[in-house]
C-alpha cells in the first residue's frame, strides 16, 4: 500500500516580518521577534530531505524526491518590496525551495498578465489553470498548463488547478479573452480524461491545487467526491484531495483527516458545517508555517474508476518561529534580493512639477495637492474590474473597452501620507514613494450610503485644528466645510464630482482648464492644465437609498483613528483581493512613462498586446502631432539624450523628448530650462490631470509589458537564486561573499538597459475640493 507524502503552503508575501504567534504554536521567548524566509526554507527543505530518493535526476541536477511540494497561489504580489520589484524576487525564493506544481492565485495578477507570464518562465516548475480558458485559442493562457502528471511512490498523479469565480471580479487587470469554466465541470471533465483506462495518462489520483474561499473548497470537495470513507467512490469520477489557498488563515483541514498534529483550524466556523468528511488542506500564510501530509494510498478492484483510494490522511502543522534553525544558503538569497530591493529603491520613478508635500502640517490640517493626486488614482484602482461594470451593462461578450463608471470616490486621510518632509520638485525616487506610503494594508472598496459619507467626513474633520491623522484625503467628491462650527457639525454639502473617463479631441483644448503656467529663458511655456471642479449631484445626509462605492484603506474600513463610520460597511473589494496603495502607484507611473515613449513615435513602431493601448497611443500621437509643440499629459516623462537624441528640428521627426529636457536639480514648477536641452526646441509643455488620464495609464501598466520602461533590473533579479549551490544538505556551510557584481552577465528583459530613465511628470495640485469658508476669517 504506497504512502505519498506532500508539503504545501499558499499566500505567502513577505521575505522577513514581525512574529506574530499563529493558533496552537509553540511559546517561544526570543528576543527577536522576526521570522524570515530562510527559516521557512529551512523547516521545509529539512522535512522534502526524509523523502526517499526517486532514480531520475531532476532539472537542477539533484535526485528528484518520492513526494510532492505543492502551492496553492498568491506569491508575487502584495508586499512592500513586490511593490519596488513586481514579484520578481519571488522568483528565486520559489525555486530554490522546490516547489513541484502551483496553482496561480489573483494576487499574482497584480501588476498584470503579460508580466506574470514573465514571472511564470522564469520559475522551474509548472503553473496550472485549468478552468480558464483562452477564448482566442481554445486553451490555458500562455505559460499555464491544464494539469501536470507526476509520478511518485509508484503512482500517478495528476495535478490540476481551478480558481473560484469571485475573485476574478476584483481583478482590474484580468483579460477580457479569459473565459472562466465552472470548477466542478471542469475537475469532471479532467477526471474522465487523466483516469481513462485507454487513454494517454491512466492516472491513479487526481490531486486539485484551488484558490478560493473555505465554503466554496467544502462545496467543491462535496461535489468531485473529496471525501474519506463514501461508499461506491472508486467509481465515481472526481478529485481525491483538494490543496487550497486564497483564505488568510491559520490552517484549514478537512474533517475527513484520519489524525493530524497540531493546529488544524476552528471547527465549525461559518461555512464550515457541510464538511462532514472532506478531504481538504489549507495552509496558512505569509511563511508563517508550513503542512506537511501523508496520504495512505489503498488499490480499487480492478475496473475501478479511481485505481487508487485515500483510506488516510495524517498529517501535522509546522511552525515557524524566531528560534527556528535557518538556512545560510537562503540568507544569503535573502542578503542578495534585499541588497537589490534597497539598491531599486534609489531609482527614479517621476518628475514632479511641483513639491511633493507630505509634511504633517499640511496633509493633517488642509487639503494638498499631493494628497489630492494619490486619492485621485487610487479611486480608478479598480476600474476595468468586473465589479465596476454598469449595472444592467453589457451583454454578449466582453470586451476591454467595457469600462463602467468604478468608484464614486475615494476617502483616505492625512495619516496614510508619511515622511513629513518636501519632496521634490524634481525626480522622485521609488524609495520616496515608499516613505509617503509605507503601509501594507490594502486598499479596499466599500458599499456606503450618504449618511455613513458624512459622518465619515465629520468624523474626520472633528479634531481639526490638531494635527491627528484623521483629515480627511478625497477624490471624487467636493465638501464645503466650516472649521469655525463645532465638531461633527462641521459640513456644509457634499457633492459628487463628474469627470468625463474617457478623452475626447474636443474636450483636450480648454481654456478653463489652464490653472497654471510658467515661461522659460529660452521661450518654453510649461502649461499646468487641471480639469474645473464641476459639481454633480448633492451626497445627502440619509440612510439608505442612494448607495456608494467608495475607495478606502482597510485600515481605515476596519474603524480605526476615528473612522467608525466606514466599520461593518459591504465590502465590494475586500482586504484579501485588494492592492496596496504603493503598487498602484507604481503602476499608474509605469503606464504613464509607457504613453510617453510610443506617442511621440510618428508611426507606431512596437505591436500592442491590447486594442486599447493602440487607441491610447493613437489619439495622444495625434494630439502631439497636431500642435505647435508635443503637449505631453500627466503620463509623460522625458528621456536620457544617450538613449533618445533630441530632434534636429523643432518639428521633432522621429525622435524623443530627453531628460535633459527638465534640469533634474529643479526648484519649482518654473526653474530655468538649458537652452541645449530638449526643451529649448519646443515651445509649449502641458501637464494634463484627468480622470481619464489616471485610467489610460493603469490600463496600459496592466496589459503591456513594464519591462523596457521599468528601471529595475526584473530579469536580473528573477535569477539571483542562479547562485544558490545546486544541492541542498539540512547543515550546510554559509556561501562566501559575492566578490563581484551577482548580476554581471546576467541577460536582461527586452529593453531593460541601464540608459532606460522613463519618468512620469505630474504635478498636484490642490484644486479646492475641500472648501474651508471660514479659511482665513481668524
Amino acid at each position: 500500500m504506497p504512502t505519498l507524502p506532500i508539503l504545501c503552503f499558499n499566500d505567502v508575501y513577505r521575505v522577513q516580518q514581525k512574529y506574530n504567534p499563529q493558533p496552537g504554536a509553540p511559546e517561544d521567548n526570543s528576543p527577536d521577534q522576526n521570522i524570515t524566509v530562510s527559516q521557512f526554507a529551512q523547516l521545509l527543505l529539512t522535512e522534502r530531505s526524509k523523502w526517499a530518493d526517486k532514480s531520475t535526476l531532476a532539472a537542477d541536477g539533484e535526485m528528484e524526491k518520492e513526494g510532492l511540494v505543492l502551492f496553492a497561489g498568491d506569491v508575487f504580489s502584495p508586499s512592500v518590496e513586490s511593490s519596488v520589484t513586481r514579484g520578481s524576487h519571488m522568483v528565486p525564493i520559489l525555486n530554490a525551495i522546490k516547489v513541484d506544481a502551483a496553482c496561480v492565485g489573483n494576487h499574482d495578477f497584480d501588476s498584470g498578465y503579460p508580466h506574470l507570464t514573465k514571472l511564470i518562465q522564469s520559475t522551474t516548475f509548472p503553473w496550472m489553470l485549468s478552468n480558464i480558458v483562452d477564448i482566442n485559442t481554445g486553451v490555458q493562457p500562455e505559460t499555464l498548463q491544464k494539469y501536470h502528471i507526476f509520478e511518485r511512490c509508484g503512482v500517478k498523479i495528476g495535478v490540476i488547478g481551478l480558481v473560484e469565480q469571485d475573485w476574478i471580479a476584483t481583478i482590474p487587470s484580468w483579460p477580457h479573452n479569459f473565459k472562466y469554466r465552472s470548477m466542478t465541470e471542469t475537475a469532471l471533465e479532467l477526471s474522465r480524461e487523466l483516469r481513462d483506462p485507454n487513454g494517454e495518462h491512466q492516472v491513479d489520483l487526481v490531486i486539485a491545487l484551488t484558490h478560493c474561499r473555505v465554503p466554496n473548497d467544502i462545496k467543491l470537495a462535496n461535489e468531485l467526491g473529496a471525501v474519506a470513507g463514501k461508499a461506491g467512490l472508486e467509481n465515481e469520477h472526481g478529485v481525491d484531495l483538494i490543496i487550497g489557498g486564497h483564505d488568510h488563515v491559520s490552517q484549514t483541514i478537512g474533517q475527513g483527516a484520519s489524525s493530524w498534529e497540531g493546529y488544524s483550524g476552528r471547527k465549525g466556523a461559518p461555512g464550515t458545517l457541510e464538511d462532514t468528511s472532506c478531504l481538504i488542506m489549507k495552509n496558512g500564510t505569509d511563511f508563517r508555517d508550513l503542512t506537511s501530509a501523508s496520504l495512505e494510498l489503498t488499490p480499487s478492484p480492478p475496473g475501478s474508476i479511481r485505481k487508487h483510494l485515500i483510506t488516510s490522511l495524517t498529517g501535522r502543522h509546522h511552525y515557524v518561529l524566531p528560534t527556528s534553525p535557518s538556512s545560510p544558503a537562503f540568507e544569503q538569497l535573502v542578503k542578495s534580493l534585499l541588497s537589490s530591493v534597497s539598491e531599486a529603491l534609489q531609482k527614479p520613478v517621476c518628475f514632479t512639477l511641483a513639491p511633493f508635500d507630505a509634511r504633517s502640517d499640511v496633509v493633517r490640517v488642509e487639503e494638498s495637492g499631493l494628497g489630492n493626486w494619490i486619492a485621485d488614482v487610487l479611486m480608478h484602482a479598480f476600474a476595468e474590474s468586473k465589479i465596476a461594470k454598469k449595472e444592467g451593462g453589457g451583454g454578449g461578450e466582453e470586451n476591454e473597452d467595457d469600462e463602467g463608471p468604478g468608484a464614486d470616490a475615494a476617502i483616505i486621510c492625512g495619516g496614510t501620507l508619511r515622511g513629513d518632509s518636501q519632496y521634490g520638485p524634481g525626480k522622485i525616487t521609488i524609495g520616496d514613494i515608499l516613505e509617503i506610503l509605507p503601509f501594507d494594508d490594502p486598499v479596499v472598496c466599500l458599499e456606503i450610503d450618504g449618511a455613513g459619507i458624512w459622518s465619515t467626513i465629520e468624523s474626520a474633520l472633528s479634531k481639526w485644528p490638531a494635527q491627528e491623522g484623521r483629515f480627511p484625503i478625497i477624490s471624487g467628491l467636493a465638501v464645503k466645510w466650516d472649521h469655525k462650527r463645532p465638531p461633527n457639525n462641521r459640513v456644509i454639502s457634499i457633492h459628487k464630482l463628474v469627470q468625463p473617463i474617457r478623452e475626447t479631441d474636443d474636450d483636450w483644448e480648454d481654456p478653463e482648464d489652464m490653472v497654471d503656467f510658467r515661461e522659460q529663458e529660452d521661450g518654453t511655456r510649461v502649461v499646468v492644465k487641471n480639469r474645473r471642479l464641476k459639481l454633480g449631484e448633492e451626497v445627502k445626509n440619509e440612510e439608505g437609498g442612494r448607495m456608494y462605492k467608495v475607495i478606502t484603506r482597510d485600515y481605515m474600513a476596519q474603524g480605526f483613528d476615528g473612522f467608525e463610520p466606514l466599520k461593518n460597511r459591504k465590502f465590494i473589494v475586500d482586504d484579501e483581493n485588494g492592492q496596496i496603495m504603493s503598487s498602484i502607484l507604481r503602476s499608474f507611473l509605469l503606464g504613464s512613462a509607457y504613453i510617453f515613449r510610443h506617442k511621440q513615435l510618428e508611426e507606431a513602431a512596437h505591436s500592442h498586446l491590447s486594442r486599447r493601448t493602440s487607441q491610447v497611443l493613437l489619439r495622444a500621437r495625434a494630439q502631439h502631432q497636431t500642435q505647435t509643440s508635443p503637449s505631453v499629459s500627466v503620463s509623460s516623462s522625458p528621456k536620457r539624450e544617450i538613449l533618445a537624441p533630441v530632434p534636429s528640428s523643432p518639428n521633432g521627426d522621429g525622435g524623443y523628448l530627453t531628460a535633459g529636457s527638465l534640469k533634474a536639480h529643479a526648484t519649482s514648477p518654473g526653474s530655468d530650462v538649458s537652452s541645449s536641452s530638449g526643451w529649448g526646441l519646443l515651445k509649449r509643455h502641458v501637464v494634463d490631470h484627468d480622470w481619464g488620464t489616471i485610467r489610460n495609464a493603469l490600463h496600459v501598466a496592466r496589459h503591456e509589458h513594464m519591462s523596457g520602461i521599468d528601471s529595475v533590473p526584473g530579469q536580473a533579479m528573477r535569477q539571483t537564486g542562479q547562485h544558490l549551490p545546486g544541492a541542498w544538505s539540512p547543515v550546510e556551510d554559509p556561501i562566501e561573499e559575492q566578490t563581484s557584481d551577482p548580476t554581471e552577465g546576467v541577460p536582461l528583459d527586452d529593453g531593460e538597459d541601464i540608459t532606460i530613465q522613463d519618468l512620469a511628470i505630474v504635478c498636484p495640485l490642490i484644486d479646492g475640493r475641500m472648501r474651508d469658508v471660514s479659511a482665513g476669517k481668524d
